[in-house]
């Protein structure tokens, strides 16, 4: 991790930064920050940074996409993403997100309340379970998760997650082993993570053929 016509099938993978995981508790830490190139085959087309803060057991995170697609310097397509979550204890406290596509904006806020999770999204307030995670990669998938908040429009979607062990990826002009899952919500998406957790290659095939993934800087 868009809109639900080809464009954003065409940048689904943006939204990131899909996590149904949940945060990992840890101790206090120096800011961690990822900035991936978007790419449609050979073509960049845009950045994905993902900036987390950890302070014992809480976790913050931004995640910020900007994607734009140009046909004889024409831009035909814009996609612009900021999302924040809060988490504690491994628990998602807080999220909010602004999405400008191509035009149409959205806004996103949910809140972790006693009895479930309230989201408000694009005028409609939704109720999920405490346990719904938003649907960005920065963290790794857990295989048990089956539903999904998704940070453009606050709706609650299906989701599911395999783990394909292992794979040999080019990260930065190096080879290295990392862990590859494959994610389908209101897309599909491969993704690897090393041996840190840390998100290190994004990729899916959108509905011409082409190829969208995301190279880490």
């Amino acid at each position: 991790m868009l809109a639900r016509n080809y464009a954003g099938n065409l940048v689904g993978a943006a939204m990131v930064l899909f996590s149904v995981a949940s945060a990992r508790a840890g101790q206090t830490v120096a800011a961690e920050s990822e900035t991936f190139a978007v790419f449609r085959g050979d073509t960049q087309i845009g950045t994905n940074t993902i900036n987390i803060g950890r302070n014992g057991t809480d976790t913050n995170v931004q995640i910020v996409t900007h994607v734009s697609i140009a046909m004889a310097f024409i831009t035909l397509y814009r996609f612009d993403q900021t999302e924040n979550e809060q988490w504690a204890n491994g628990r998602l406290l807080t999220l909010s997100a602004t999405t400008d596509d191509n035009g149409k904006r959205h806004r996103v806020s949910a809140n972790n309340e006693e009895g479930g999770m309230i989201v408000e999204g694009d005028g409609q307030v939704r109720k999920a379970a405490c346990a719904t995670l938003p649907i960005t990669l920065w963290n790794p998938p857990s295989l048990d998760r089956y539903v999904g908040l998704d940070p453009e429009d606050g709706s609650i979607v299906p989701v599911s997650v395999v783990d394909r062990g292992e794979d040999e990826v080019e990260v930065s002009g190096h080879a290295m082993r990392a862990h590859h899952y494959f994610i389908k919500s209101s897309y599909a998406q491969d993704v690897w993570y090393d041996d840190k957790d840390r998100l290190v290659k994004v990729q899916m095939r959108v509905t011409d053929g082409s190829t969208i993934r995301y190279e880490l800087i």
